[in-house]
């Protein structure tokens, strides 16, 4: 099984719009489509009232091609996660211009380019530098609490990453399908390209990743 990993984002943005995500999408004909979801979502996301832009691409795909659609995330982190998380990137973009620069830079080529920018390696350096800086700003604050939210929301990231892969791979165990296509918002790409590359080997057998170059 062939699995093309594509970037993206959730809610539209000049060129990364629905209609760019549905034409890559009937470009590729995936036989099932891996979503960036909890099992909990799925009703939503396969019907597109989920909000998101991968849920309305998908739901306009899949009037033509009804294809599986496989919920691959965790289960939803706590409210208290959502709040704390969202507290701290905000002490963040208060606290770091350099911060505020790298965003609104990611911003502007996400608007400007779509989706050959958020599958690119100029998009995985932006956000590597994003996350560098929170990083970086956090421990300048010097916050214990700060440093605890970093610290799990990090570590939250990073479980939800490898469950997906984890899920992903259990279903191609299952499964006996050509290709299939995973969603990520693009801020988790460059991760799970690097988790894909380490289980190489060690991973689904007959599973083949495509990285680079998803969009064809």
């Amino acid at each position: 099984m062939r699995i093309s990993l594509i970037g993206t984002v959730h809610a539209e943005s000049g060129r990364a719009n629905v209609a760019e995500l549905r034409t890559i999408l009937e470009r590729l004909q995936p036989d099932v489509i891996f979503a960036e979801i909890p099992t909990a979502n799925l009703a939503d996301y396969r019907d597109g009232s989920h909000g998101n832009l991968e849920s309305a691409a998908v739901a306009l795909y899949r009037e033509r091609r009804p294809v599986n659609v496989v919920p691959v995330d965790l289960n939803k982190p706590s409210d208290e996660f959502f709040s704390k998380s969202e507290e701290m990137f905000k002490k963040v973009e208060r606290t770091s211009p350099k911060y505020r620069r790298l965003m609104d830079q990611n911003s502007l080529e996400t608007r400007d380019h779509g989706f050959p920018y958020l599958n690119s390696d100029r998009c995985a350096r932006a956000w590597a530098a994003i996350y560098d800086e929170v990083r970086e700003t956090v421990e300048w604050i010097g916050d214990d609490e700060l440093r605890q939210i970093y610290a799990l929301w990090s570590e939250t990231n990073d479980r939800r990453e490898t469950g997906m892969l984890e899920n992903i791979n259990g279903y191609c165990i299952r499964g006996a399908l050509s290709h299939g296509v995973l969603l990520l918002g693009a801020g988790h790409r460059r991760a799970m390209v690097e988790k894909v590359q380490e289980q190489r080997g060690v991973g689904a057998p007959g599973v083949s990743w495509k990285l680079e170059g998803s969009l064809d």
